[in-house]
């Protein structure tokens, strides 16, 4: 029995034949894991963290800040607030900073939080630059503990006082004071978007920096913006943090929308080759990206961009990209663009690839559509490209978009029955749970952790299946 997808398509890419993987649903662009900190305790990682020990001059706020504040219970990270005066201030918190120890610039910066609430209580993870100048900042999560259903999402910029300016959107949800819930900001070039629960609440693209950043986890107690502590404020009050996680893109600038970090550089992040080049004018997601077409030299030639990652023999990848043909410069016949594999070595020499033709004259204008291909990495491989390529024939004209590119390892969840291979008695196991589509207690089809089998669960099977063998 074979579950089928779409059809394996032998394809002929400079010369060389190669069979095409299945090509599978899209998922989301991928991230690298680069820095985190799970927060297991007993104690604050100090290669990680310095805990503030000061009063500080911030906004008329009344806390002093005291490492003693700074606890651990249950795998979270605990920040306390009280009414314990010490250091000339009315109340005690704490504040955790990653400055000196870690930063970054650009990259998704998440953490997982069970909020502090009622007036007067200030709960923020944010960062700040490494250099130690202010403005800029940015605020990934505020809250004003009177107000426990809304957080605030910002930036700051410009120069203080003359220029300063900032931009805020606030969101209301659920009760942040009473669950856990997942605050995120990706920081691209030219944006910021913030997310809550894996959602993006708002978008910035004013006064976004270039510059590394750390992270800061602290409970403010009064000052200028929540007010002060009432009759109506409890204490204690607790800042849960269960984990933090930053990520790189696993390719730099996938979408084509940035210019580099100092510079203005269209396609920064990609090589090219042939005629391949930045167009700021159209794109899938945002207002850019490639444009390549045929070198009209007289014979069969290539246009593309690529860019590498790390990779290891034996292991399973996966290359996507969406491309693009507009009406008023179709792709002519016999000429077709593809996402291709490229294995290297460690000299950058080829040792063999995988290929799948995206688009061709037969594809509709005007109309995204996406391709993929997979493969093993075979021996020797240290290196993996991910390679969006025009092939132009019999100088045929025409063109291509290309965006939204990603290439990741692929892992093989889908064995049920915990015998190391995929086969027909997990294809009943996995059809009974598929049929019911709703998992109970314990659901091990649903591969991707959301709570239900559905049919992003039959892709990943399917996949897996197909192959017989998890890798």
């Amino acid at each position: 029995m074979k579950i089928t997808h779409s059809a394996a398509t032998l394809l002929l890419t400079s010369g060389v034949l190669a069979l095409s993987p299945l090509a599978l649903a899209q998922e989301l662009p991928g991230w690298n894991l680069v820095w985190s900190d799970e927060f297991n305790g007993p104690t604050l990682d100090t290669t990680k963290w310095r805990a503030e020990n000061a009063a500080l001059v911030k906004n008329n706020e009344q806390q002093y800040y005291s490492p003693a504040y700074v606890q651990f219970a249950g795998g979270n990270m605990l920040i306390k607030s009280d009414r314990v005066a010490q250091g000339g201030r009315p109340y005690t918190s704490g504040l955790i900073e990653s400055r000196n120890k870690f930063s970054q610039t650009f990259g998704r910066f998440e953490a997982r939080m069970r909020l502090p609430g009622t007036q007067g209580i200030w709960p923020a993870f944010w960062m700040l630059p490494q250099s130690g100048i202010w403005p800029p900042e940015i605020d990934i999560m505020e809250l004003l503990g009177n107000d426990p259903t809304r957080v605030y999402m910002s930036n700051h910029w410009g120069v203080y006082p003359s220029t300063w300016t900032y931009r805020t959107t606030g969101y209301t949800g659920p009760n942040f004071t009473t669950g856990y819930n997942t605050f995120a900001v990706e920081w691209y070039s030219n944006r910021l978007e913030f997310y809550v629960n894996g959602v993006r609440r708002a978008t910035h693209n004013q006064g976004i920096p270039h510059i590394p950043f750390y992270l800061i986890f602290n409970t403010a107690v009064g000052g200028d913006w929540p007010g002060n502590p009432d009759g109506t404020t409890v204490f204690p009050q607790w800042l849960r943090v269960d984990w933090v996680r930053v990520y790189q893109p696993i390719i730099q600038n996938a979408s084509l929308e940035s210019m580099g970090p100092n510079v203005n550089v269209g396609l920064y992040g990609w090589g090219n080759w042939g005629n391949s080049f930045y167009d700021g004018t159209f794109g899938r997601t945002g207002a850019s990206s490639a444009k390549i077409f045929g070198n009209f030299n007289g014979g069969p030639n290539t246009s593309g961009i690529f860019q590498d990652i790390n990779a290891t023999p034996g292991k399973r990848y996966r290359a996507q990209a969406w491309f693009y043909t507009p009406s008023g410069d179709k792709i002519a016949s016999p000429n077709f663009a593809a996402v291709n594999i490229e294995w290297r070595n460690a000299q950058d020499q080829l040792i063999s690839f995988e290929t799948f033709p995206s688009i061709d004259s037969a594809t509709a204008a005007n109309t995204w559509v996406q391709g993929e291909v997979r493969g093993i990495a075979p021996a020797g491989t240290t290196k993996a490209r991910i390679v969006g390529i025009f092939v132009q024939n019999n100088n045929a004209g025409g063109s291509v978009r290309i965006d939204d590119l990603d290439i990741r390892e692929v892992q093989c969840p889908a064995d049920l029955v915990a015998d190391f291979s995929v086969d027909d008695a997990d294809f009943v196991l996995f059809a009974d749970a598929y049929n019911a589509l709703i998992c109970g207690p314990v659901c091990p089809a649903d591969f991707n952790n959301d709570g239900f089998v559905d049919d992003s669960d039959f892709v990943i099977f399917a996949d897996a299946y197909n192959e017989l063998t998890c890798p």
